[in-house]
């Protein structure tokens, strides 16, 4: 664990669009500072104060340059966001840990003396997790505290967008757990994404569930930006009901997530943690 920010905090520039596109669905991004929220999006000023502080943001370690002789251009980035399901575990977006360059401009490590891409599993091992990166109630960032990420547990299973990892030092004892829900929102179910846009301090953005499409669930009213890939879709009662990935207001007409029924069937950690 480690209690102090990385020496590099570099985050998404504006440009900058993961794997999955993320768009806003009015003509203004309304998502809100976690602890400065006014209560109009739609949920609860209680509600996001009960449910934030599990939220945590992936960032690449800033060493890889003395790892790797092909380092890519990823050290020290702020990349996506994703939640706690258990004490040691997080779940997030799968391809936030996806080998492939992007489109944008990012380039991940190379396996020395190659030019291939290192695979998911050691990506995984060159981030740690933030939490806690977030400003007061004034406006003044709060000191975040890293974790390393130990393990990558599942990854893409089901042909689901979605991964678990370990954390080292249980976090959730610290940060608390987010319940994962063991059905699906129904239409109209106010949603709630708290994360980390475009590598920001932490906040959030709520509307309702507008329809849901074989394994995905949408909101064609509730902004997401890049950085927000692997937020906890939460539902009204604060427990997670899938996992944002994808962005699409502008193109299809809604932002949307892999549900959590699909994932449930997908994924045998999640399935334990539910008693399915």
């Amino acid at each position: 664990m480690n209690s102090n920010p990385p020496a590099t905090s570099k985050r998404f520039p504006p440009e900058f669009v993961p794997a999955g596109h993320e768009s806003t669905c009015g003509d203004v991004d309304e998502s809100q500072d976690v602890e400065q929220y006014d209560g109009s999006l739609g949920v609860t000023k209680d509600f996001v104060a009960a449910n934030q502080s599990a939220v945590g943001q992936i960032q690449w370690n800033d060493n890889l340059s003395t790892i790797y002789q092909k380092p890519g251009n990823v050290a020290g980035v702020r990349w996506c966001s994703g939640t706690l399901i258990s004490e040691e575990l997080y779940m997030s977006a799968g391809h936030c840990f996806d080998s492939a360059d992007d489109p944008f401009g990012w380039q991940v490590p190379k396996t020395n003396g190659t030019n291939k891409p290192i695979e998911p599993k050691e990506i995984a091992k060159n981030m740690h997790i933030n939490f806690n990166y977030q400003k007061d109630v004034n406006g003044s960032l709060r000191p975040q505290t890293s974790f390393a990420i130990l393990e990558l547990l599942e990854h893409r299973l089901g042909d689901l967008d979605y991964a678990i990892v370990k954390l080292d030092g249980k976090p959730g004892k610290t940060f608390g757990v987010t319940p994962i829900a063991k059905a699906d929102a129904l239409i109209n179910d106010m949603l709630c994404i708290i994360g980390h846009p475009l590598g920001l301090p932490k906040k959030l953005e709520a509307g309702p569930c507008s329809d849901f499409d074989g394994t995905r669930i949408g909101y064609n009213t509730l902004d997401t930006q890049g950085g927000n890939s692997g937020s906890g879709i939460l539902g009204k009662d604060g427990t997670i009901v899938g996992v944002h990935t994808q962005g699409g207001c502008n193109s299809i007409g809604f932002n949307s997530g892999d549900r959590i029924s699909s994932l449930i069937e997908a994924s045998p950690i999640i399935k334990q943690i539910v008693g399915g």
